[in-house]
């Protein structure tokens, strides 16, 4: 799994799973949310141009794989790598395990584009954050 970074760490909460007992989907989504705040971090994007309304990333594609439960109290962790990039997007690769036995639970791949948010339209990486996605890029079987 090399080139992959752990992007979020922590418990399924009671308040989290569904009358199955399995932590609800939303939740999936939500640790995604927090992983991509530690990658936005890691390939350079400005925490104050996020803060002024200026740079950001908006999701344009996702898919995403449930591949074994989780359930209340289970400790988990998420790997995440940038798997590739465009003029104006980067994808990145998530992995959720149980952090006890290390079992994958899910996996999702975004792309997503980097946007003026006052003009609301993607636009060109900068240059820092290409250099930067290119250094940390993975590819062939570390990518699937």
């Amino acid at each position: 799994m090399s080139g992959y970074m752990e992007s979020y760490r922590g418990q399924v909460l009671m308040r989290e799973c569904d009358l199955l007992g399995h932590m609800n989907i939303q939740y999936y989504g939500s640790r995604i949310s927090l992983a991509m705040c530690n990658m936005f971090h890691v390939i350079g994007l400005d925490p104050d141009d996020l803060k002024n309304g200026k740079r950001g990333l908006a999701v344009v594609h996702q898919d995403s794989r449930y591949v074994a439960e989780l359930h209340a109290g289970d400790i988990i962790h998420m790997q995440s790598a940038v798997v590739g990039s465009s003029d104006k997007t980067v994808t990145i690769d998530h992995r959720l395990y149980n952090s006890v036995d290390d079992g994958l639970a899910f996996t999702s791949r975004m792309t997503s584009a980097y946007m003026d948010l006052e003009s609301r339209k993607a636009i060109p990486l900068s240059d820092a954050i290409r250099q930067k996605v290119a250094e940390l890029k993975i590819d062939g079987e570390d990518a699937a």
